[in-house]
């Protein structure tokens, strides 16, 4: 870990700004192309039509809008099986999210690019050195930075490095996300992704936003992560039960844009 630390502080950020590109021994077939430009679309399509399946309840959202007046980079964190709501609730907030190198990324990237994202091509698998550098220059020049700190192949919960090492060579303000529902369904793949069902409520919760120490130790920074995002998705099911927040009633928030 101390020599990824190391090769970030050498790199020179500024020659590594072209993101990776995935499955590109694919471009040159036709019907395969094809194929992912459909997926895609139908994809952003999905993504579009959410909050006329789904009722949305984002109570605490004021706390990412603030946390991008601060001046500082933002980066939003969150559970790979969170990505759905999170992604629809933070359109058009000129958000960057890191996507896998892998094909299922290629299909993350294209249906993220037809709703206005903007994707860096990297993951603790595979490309995350290069990845990680695009995200700082990225939050250096105003973006705002998303990541599914668990993902793209889990363990399921168990944050990955990358965020912390973000937060620490960038001083960003971490935002964490927690997703509860009230009816869905929960796929058999390793991050056991929930799909609410139609006509069912979703509640994103915001937690505060905090920092880690340039000096933290890798492991206390991931585990501070873990711990907020949980506390996050607690505070979530518990609105849902009660329409109440830490011993407070919350306005719901209507008239998502």
């Amino acid at each position: 870990m101390q020599k990824l630390k190391q090769a970030i502080d050498q790199r020179d950020i500024d020659t590594l700004r072209g993101s990776m590109r995935g499955s590109d021994r694919f471009r040159d077939d036709p019907l395969r192309v094809a194929s992912l430009k459909l997926r895609a679309w139908g994809g952003a399509a999905l993504i579009l039509s959410f909050s006329r399946l789904v009722m949305i309840e984002r109570p605490t959202f004021n706390r990412f809008i603030q946390a991008c007046k601060d001046g500082r980079p933002v980066v939003i964190v969150a559970w790979h099986a969170s990505l759905l709501t999170s992604i629809y609730c933070h359109r058009r907030r000129n958000v960057v999210i890191m996507t896998s190198l892998s094909e299922d990324g290629d299909l993350i990237t294209r249906s993220l690019y037809n709703i206005g994202y903007k994707c860096v091509r990297g993951s603790s698998s595979r490309g995350g050195m290069r990845g990680l550098l695009e995200m700082m220059r990225l939050l250096r020049s105003g973006s705002v930075g998303a990541i599914t700190v668990d993902g793209p192949r889990g363990p399921r919960h168990e944050v990955k490095p990358g965020a912390v090492l973000l937060a620490q060579k960038t001083g960003a303000l971490l935002v964490p996300v927690g997703v509860a529902y009230s009816n869905c369904i929960t796929l058999k793949n390793w991050d056991r992704t929930e799909i609410p069902l139609p006509g069912s409520r979703a509640v994103m919760i915001t937690g505060e936003p905090f920092t880690i120490e340039p000096a933290a130790d890798i492991n206390a920074g991931c585990e501070q992560i873990r711990q907020r995002i949980v506390a996050c998705e607690t505070d979530a099911r518990e609105y849902l039960a009660s329409g109440r927040l830490n011993s407070c009633i919350i306005e719901k928030t209507g008239g998502l844009n």
